[in-house]
């Protein structure tokens, strides 16, 4: 069933409104082919990147539905860890509650304290910060690693992503202690007793 104007028309707000995470250079060029789709070219671009969601429900919802792919690194019993699509700097992060909240829950931070932990563990940042954000009125929390060389977001393409989770998700192994060596004793051969 073809989309309504009023649909067009709300999809290409929810597409602008996403701008904010591609780089500046980029922003405008993107704004003019949005605004300049027809309702036919909106509805084909919505089926052709699998964006059904957006009449319905925020990315973030669809990532944790499974319904939207992404680059998970953590997960616990309320949130997601997963790698921004568009960072600023290496190990860029999200931790996403699987509630769509207007407030961050205290399990959110749980998770992004260790996922900061374990990228400074991992990529020995100068810092790392943890925001708080709004996107799509879903409350999540931004970890940014900083380097002291960030200029602006980027997009990664899907090899760095994966290259990166990997990386993350690496268990590093702990060393397993050598077994001593054994010693081996020799007999001392017993003399016979000596007389003076």
């Amino acid at each position: 069933m073809p989309i309504t104007k009023e649909e067009a028309s709300e999809i290409k707000k929810h597409l602008l409104k996403q701008l904010d995470n591609f780089p500046k250079e980029k922003q405008e060029q993107i704004t003019e082919q949005i605004n300049s789709m027809t309702d036919e070219q909106t509805e084909a671009f919505v089926k052709q990147n699998n964006l059904n969601h957006l009449g319905e429900q925020c990315i973030f919802c669809s990532i944790i539905a499974n319904k939207t792919s992404s680059y998970k690194i953590s997960e616990d019993s309320n949130n997601i860890a997963i790698l921004e699509l568009n960072p600023l700097s290496k190990g860029h992060s999200l931790i996403i509650p699987k509630e769509h909240l207007e407030k961050v829950p205290d399990s959110s931070n749980n998770l992004a304290q260790e996922v900061s932990n374990k990228l400074k563990k991992k990529f020995s940042p100068q810092e790392v910060k943890i925001n708080e954000l709004k996107i799509m009125d879903h409350a999540l929390l931004e970890i940014v690693p900083i380097y002291g060389n960030e200029t602006e977001k980027h997009q990664a393409p899907e090899e760095e992503l994966k290259s990166l989770q990997k990386e993350i998700l690496e268990v590093e192994e702990i060393p397993i202690p050598e077994k001593p060596k054994e010693v081996k004793i020799e007999e001392i051969p017993i003399l016979p007793p000596r007389i003076p």
